[in-house]
């Protein structure tokens, strides 16, 4: 009896142990990945303005976020839209949600997101407004200050 007690805590220390090491292993992985997407993300321009227009390779147009590095492009009848991950990709394709069309916040007309004029939202940090055009956005912003 005292052999299989003693088995049983040699055991149990070492499910113990294995558990701290993996749990210690698991932490600098996890640091390591944060780190590396830090790195990524500190690398995205801060210096557009909200005036200026976004190239919309530089745009996720599933999650309306100005991304700062080129997206993945996705042909869809006959225009190119671009998304950040392969689930965005898939949401585009399918035109879930009607993903592809957005509403111009000027005028209140539906804009297609692969040939609207893009800028980011004002005072929203990486999100992005779509326009019809130029025109709209910058009556749009004039609107906006007063």
């Amino acid at each position: 009896m005292n052999k299989k007690r003693e088995s049983n805590r040699i055991k149990t220390k070492m499910d113990r142990q294995s558990i701290l090491i993996l749990s210690i292993f698991g932490a600098i992985i996890i640091a390591a990945l944060f780190r590396s997407f830090s790195f990524n993300f500190s690398q995205i321009p801060v210096d557009i303005s909200e005036e200026e227009q976004i190239p919309n390779e530089l745009v996720c147009m599933v999650n309306d976020a100005f991304m700062g590095i080129e997206q993945i492009p996705v042909e869809a009848d006959g225009k190119t839209y671009y998304g950040c991950c392969q689930m965005c990709v898939s949401k585009i394709l399918e035109n879930t949600g009607n993903v592809r069309y957005t509403t111009d916040p000027y005028s209140g007309e539906k804009v297609d997101k692969a040939v609207a004029f893009i800028t980011l939202k004002p005072g929203q940090g990486k999100e992005v407004l779509y326009f019809i055009s130029k025109n709209n956005m910058e009556a749009y912003l004039k609107k906006d200050e007063n």
